[in-house]
């Protein structure tokens, strides 16, 4: 699918993880409060990995998942697999009997739910990395794809006469793993693209009409805009991996070194870090003190 390159013009905003990146068993870290929700549902759909299910549900103070994103982004992600088997099966089986109205309604059908789910899992995996940042919850939890991408301010929207300036939440995101310009300059169209193809087809009122043809005709269609569909949601992802895999290393690496300085005496209430995106957390242990 031909991509459109458009300025963005969102600022990035310095940000440091929150305590709610991790997992925690008691005042021990026991492991990070995300999933690979994207790198896994790439390889899927690349057939070189497997989707599975979230970990048995634990307390969250025996180390049970907290972050909602990550719950929501694995339900998608088996979504998403389900309708593009379906999509598959319907392009290439000759022995479906569909006739012409029903293969038209299920081309209809399947396009319209690869597009909204396609958005609707890039929206959660990126919220799913929000979640483990200061950035507080209510500025992204209604957020829709686009709006992630760029948005209005919005302190400046609260100030009488003030034209707002605009914040991207995902170019915030990448800033600390210098991915900005691999965001800005290619990541962000796919997902631009994706998002005005859900807004236009699935997400409103309108709808492309049935066009009654044969049911090879049908078919074909669908194989061809599936195809161009998944191909750039595959690429989106790849993007979306890449600060994916920065993040969960960056956070392993700080758990494993908080959980160091616990074991070496450090209280609680000393624990009081400011865990910066990208940079080394340097730490000296008491014991060697």
């Amino acid at each position: 699918m031909k991509v459109n390159k458009r300025e963005w013009h969102g600022t990035h905003h310095s940000w440091s993880y929150h305590p709610q990146a991790f997992r925690w068993s008691g005042e021990m870290i026991s492991g990070i409060n995300i999933l690979p929700i994207a790198t896994d549902m790439r390889a899927w759909m690349m057939q070189r990995g497997l989707l599975s299910l979230m970990p048995p549900e634990e307390p969250s103070n025996r180390g049970g998942f907290t972050n909602p994103y990550t719950t929501s982004g694995i339900t998608l992600s088996l979504l998403m697999s389900r309708i593009i088997n379906c999509s598959h099966d319907f392009a290439n089986n000759p022995d479906c009997n569909l006739d012409e109205v029903d293969s038209e309604i299920e081309r209809l059908r399947l396009n319209n739910e690869i597009l909204l789910y396609s958005a609707r899992l890039c929206e959660v995996a990126i919220k799913q990395l929000l979640y483990c940042t200061q950035i507080p919850e209510n500025r992204y939890k209604k957020m829709a794809l686009g709006q992630l991408l760029e948005s209005p301010c919005p302190s400046c929207k609260r100030t009488n006469g003030k034209e707002p300036h605009l914040v991207s939440l995902v170019g915030t995101l990448a800033h600390p793993y210098y991915m900005c310009l691999e965001f800005e300059h290619c990541a962000m169209d796919h997902m631009n693209i994706v998002n005005k193809l859900r807004n236009s087809n699935a997400a409103h009122s309108s709808i492309e009409g049935l066009n009654i043809r044969t049911p090879n005709i049908s078919k074909s269609q669908h194989f061809q805009q599936s195809t161009e569909i998944l191909s750039d949601v595959a690429h989106m992802l790849s993007h979306i991996e890449h600060l994916e895999q920065k993040m969960i290393i960056d956070l392993e690496a700080k758990g494993n070194a908080i959980n160091r300085l616990k074991l070496d005496g450090l209280k609680a209430e000393d624990c009081n870090f400011n865990l910066v995106p990208g940079m080394d957390f340097n730490f000296h242990s008491l014991k060697n003190a």
